[in-house]
């Protein structure tokens, strides 16, 4: 069990470096914690390498002057709270959205202190991926004949060696140039927030990186492990992509990743970097920016942070150790212009006011499902759908009995007890043969997508059932599926449309599904080879 006091857990400092501290967690050999620092760069260079974070802002609000920007930065540290705090938050939101669709990485916990967070030990691997959707000015200046702006689809990933990247400990490169050796072991620069040319070898190709031998933690990275990074890549940009851009308005221009090796028995590579402004390109609408143009760091993080609070809800039911202030107003401070039919409008002094809301009847978001079923039957059938998304997916469910052959106000009656609910995402799974007309009934009087879920016995499945029974020009009004995992999938597509949690939830499930099958497959491959050296052996 980690311990909540500060000093309680903290063990020997392993590393120092100028934006952060590690130190070792008292019995437990596994972890460490990680402290950032109030570092800010004030270097003026502009260098090529891809991996140069100066703004999330576009280039064109910019300040001119570096010096005014330190000027800035200092007057942000006496009215705002210090860029480690900020920078620990941002991390910790981060893995947060990435715990949704259970990417590895080695964050653990967050730490009563705001300024530190709790991951697992590892060894870094000296890769540093660059996965771009929008080409900027770092990356028009190495390809001139790419114009600036140009939208890459679907997004590139560039690979770029590290010639000291470092955590806790040296990484062990097999057949890595010499130089390249003896710079690693001369130069010892914090590898997180450093955008210096020196920690850049050069822009590596996919093939470069195969043939590399690469050595940590006594793992050899194999092909495996590098399609394994790559996969991961693309799934955290296009969950990050997904989340700024539904929730923020905001397009995610490029995206900083790196992996270390865990020090536990079992080797695990996981998602090993901290994020903050350098780790990103954040393009945030006009509207959006302040009128000053003032592009200062302590802004720019400040924004990410509350935004990113903002998203996880956590600006709502959890405050910060130090207070954060944002000039940014909060959307839950905005009070709701819908009038349920028990509300009156007073008139007072020619101008009317509507009653506060009571909490009970503030309308909610929260994604729900109702599964009617057309007879008893049927209600097992629904139950299991609703165990499934309730305990995965946290979708409210509620099941009704309902028979087509009821009146027609009937069934509007019905449709009454959610339709007032407008701003909630709702979808209808309908349970029954496949001409019992319940779906065409609840879907030609309401605006809900419907799904039929019509089980199909062992004898249907075994002859040919009439399609025309349910196939016609009224059809396309709902979606006909025939197993119950198909009822839910589709029920969690719909919903996932305005739920982040529920997008990132589904993509961590197709990289799994990915990853599970370059396994098999290598184990597969594995297995020929050694039969097919263990025949070769017995026939000579």
């Amino acid at each position: 069990m980690i311990l909540s006091s500060l000093h309680g857990i903290l063990g020997q400092k392993l590393y120092e470096g100028k934006s952060k501290t590690i130190y070792s967690v008292i019995d437990q050999p596994s972890l460490i914690c990680i402290h950032r620092k109030d570092y800010y760069d004030s270097s003026d260079s502009i260098v090529s390498a891809s991996s140069s974070r100066r703004s999330s802002f576009d280039s064109s609000f910019r300040l001119n002057n570096q010096q005014q920007n330190r000027n800035n930065a200092s007057n942000f540290n006496n009215e705002f709270i210090s860029k480690g705090i900020l920078t620990t938050s941002i991390t910790t939101c981060v893995y947060e959205i990435l715990r949704e669709a259970s990417i590895p990485t080695f964050y653990v916990a967050s730490h009563t202190q705001p300024d530190i967070f709790i991951a697992k030990k590892c060894t870094m691997i000296p890769i540093l991926w660059i996965i771009r959707r929008i080409a900027n000015e770092t990356y028009i200046k190495r390809n001139p004949e790419i114009i600036n702006g140009h939208r890459f689809i679907p997004p590139i990933i560039e690979i770029y060696h590290k010639r000291h990247s470092i955590v806790y400990r040296r990484a062990t490169l097999g057949s890595l140039d010499e130089n390249l050796e003896s710079d690693r072991e001369n130069q010892l620069n914090d590898d997180d927030d450093s955008d210096l040319d020196e920690c850049i070898s050069s822009v590596w190709s996919y093939e470069q990186l195969l043939n590399t031998n690469i050595v940590l933690e006594n793992l050899k990275i194999s092909k495996t492990d590098i399609e394994y990074m790559y996969e991961i890549c693309c799934t955290i940009f296009d969950i990050l992509e997904h989340v700024w851009m539904v929730e923020k308005n905001c397009q995610l221009i490029d995206l900083k990743v790196e992996f270390g090796v865990t020090t536990t028995t079992t080797k695990e590579i996981v998602v090993a970097n901290t994020y903050d402004i350098e780790t990103w390109h954040i393009l945030r609408p006009i509207e959006k920016m302040t009128s000053t143009g003032n592009d200062s760091i302590q802004e720019n993080l400040i924004w990410i942070n509350n935004a990113l609070r903002d998203i996880l809800d956590l600006n709502i039911n959890k405050s910060l150790t130090t207070k954060i202030v944002s000039n940014y107003k909060n959307d839950e401070q905005k009070t709701s212009n819908i009038i349920p039919e028990y509300d009156h409008v007073d008139i007072d002094q020619d101008k009317l006011s509507l009653n506060n809301y009571s909490t009970s009847f503030l309308p909610t978001i929260t994604n729900r499902c109702i599964i009617v079923c057309s007879s008893l039957h049927d209600i097992e059938h629904g139950q299991k759908i609703k165990t499934t998304l309730n305990e995965i997916y946290n979708i409210q469910c509620d099941i009704r009995l309902l028979s087509v052959f009821k009146s027609t106000q009937t069934i509007l009656k019905f449709l009454s007890n959610y339709s007032y609910e407008h701003c909630r995402p709702t979808v209808f799974v309908t349970l029954g043969n496949i001409n019992n007309g319940l779906a065409m009934s609840l879907s030609s009087n309401s605006q809900y997508p419907i799904i039929h879920c019509s089980l199909l016995n062992k004898e249907q499945y075994n002859n040919l059932f009439d399609t025309n029974s349910f196939i016609s020009n009224d059809t396309s009004l709902f979606t006909v599926v025939f197993t119950l995992s198909s009822a839910i999938h589709n029920v969690i597509q719909i919903l996932a449309i305005n739920d982040w949690k529920l997008w990132t939830k589904q993509r961590g499930r197709r990289f799994k599904k990915y990853i599970d099958l370059i396994r098999v497959d290598q184990q597969l491959t594995t297995m020929q080879t050694i039969k097919m050296n263990n025949g070769m052996l017995i026939n000579k």
